[in-house]
């Protein structure tokens, strides 16, 4: 995801609202900050809030869940909340090889891609903090996703 320009008091206000719709943007803003160590860590004081405030919503989702972007929402604050480890442990399926190195976050090494053809079969990516590498494999069902394969 491309890193969210809004601030943190109006993230907070959408993912308080009980609104799923804003709740939902809310949540996607929080992931897109996952790897902004400073700004993460505005939102540890409202954890149990968020948690509390987005409980039992219905929010949809015909083949794949919407309620998983809250739920990454909060893995990401919590992680902030404990203090350990590097950032791009959290890099999952809705992160893009191509925004964290736009972020700042990652450098892509190398693009592989699938014999005779110009299909990207996957990325080496490499942690800008850490220097840990990935193997970034592009997948496909109902929408584009990424799996984040360590390699170091």
């Amino acid at each position: 995801m491309i890193k969210s320009t809004k601030t943190t008091m109006e993230i907070l206000q959408n993912i308080l609202s009980h609104d799923t719709h804003k709740v939902w943007e809310a949540s996607c803003n929080i992931i897109s900050l996952g790897q902004d160590n400073e700004r993460m860590k505005e939102f540890i004081p409202y954890l149990e809030d968020i948690r509390t405030n987005t409980r039992g919503l219905n929010m949809g989702g015909l083949i794949v869940p919407n309620q998983r972007f809250i739920d990454k929402a909060i893995e990401i604050i919590e992680f902030y909340k404990k203090d350990t480890g590097c950032s791009c442990c959290l890099l999952g399926e809705d992160s893009n090889p191509s925004h964290e190195e736009k972020n700042g976050n990652m450098i892509i090494q190398d693009i592989i891609h699938i014999e005779n053809s110009n299909y990207i079969d996957y990325y080496i990516v490499n942690c800008m903090k850490c220097n840990k590498k990935y193997k970034v494999f592009e997948r496909e069902y109902h929408y584009l996703w990424w799996e984040w394969i360590p390699i170091n």
